[in-house]
């Protein structure tokens, strides 16, 4: 969805890129950085947060949608 939030590893550099945009809002080469970086980011965005693996399968997904209070959000449709 667009606004999600990936970590991904691409030419030897772990990155965070909003899902819509081509250019990385970051780049690091620890991976631990990158997805600390990537949860912060999905978190303030209210968004998804989706960790890859080196060669691209889906690690992890996590989901930030919720307030504060534990509550879903409203989806919005698409």
């Amino acid at each position: 969805m667009d606004g999600d939030v990936e970590t991904l590893y691409e030419n030897q550099l772990w990155k965070n890129r909003v899902e819509g945009h081509q250019r990385a809002a970051n780049t690091t080469k620890s991976r631990e950085e990158a997805v600390k970086t990537g949860r912060h980011m999905a978190k303030a965005r209210r968004s998804v947060h989706i960790v890859r693996t080196e060669d691209g399968k889906v690690a992890s997904r996590d989901d930030y949608r919720t307030s504060r209070r534990g509550v879903p959000l409203p989806v919005e449709p698409e």
